[in-house]
């Protein structure tokens, strides 16, 4: 068992509006895939550009709201809300109405948020 152990790493900021807490982190081994997850936070009226990634991600809404577009489909994100995102599609929250947060998981790891622990 893992308790925590990223609990003192600081947030990292991605924009001026927009946190990353890492989560949890696993490296792949063998044949078994790697994962990471974070804890996302945004204010009101952040943006990002459009990116993709070769991951599978999958994102729940915690709290707040927004606009996320993947490929060309544009959908509105409220508390509970799940969406997965395939590896190397183009997405992004076009709009956060109200400030929000989300959990995110990657598989297969995120090497480039891999922790200095």
């Amino acid at each position: 068992m893992k308790y925590n152990p990223f609990a003192n790493l600081p947030a990292v900021n991605m924009t001026p509006v927009i946190t990353r807490k890492l989560l949890a982190y696993q490296p792949g081994e063998n044949a078994t895939p790697g994962y990471t997850v974070n804890l996302m936070q945004a204010k009101a009226g952040a943006t990002a550009p459009p990116h993709s990634h070769p991951h599978l991600q999958v994102i729940y809404m915690l709290s707040g709201q927004g606009d996320f577009l993947c490929g060309e489909e544009t959908q509105i994100l409220k508390p509970g809300d799940v969406i997965q995102i395939d590896a190397n599609v183009p997405h992004t929250f076009a709009s956060i109405d109200e400030d929000s947060a989300w959990l995110e998981f990657f598989t297969p790891e995120r090497e480039d948020y891999k922790p200095n622990v």
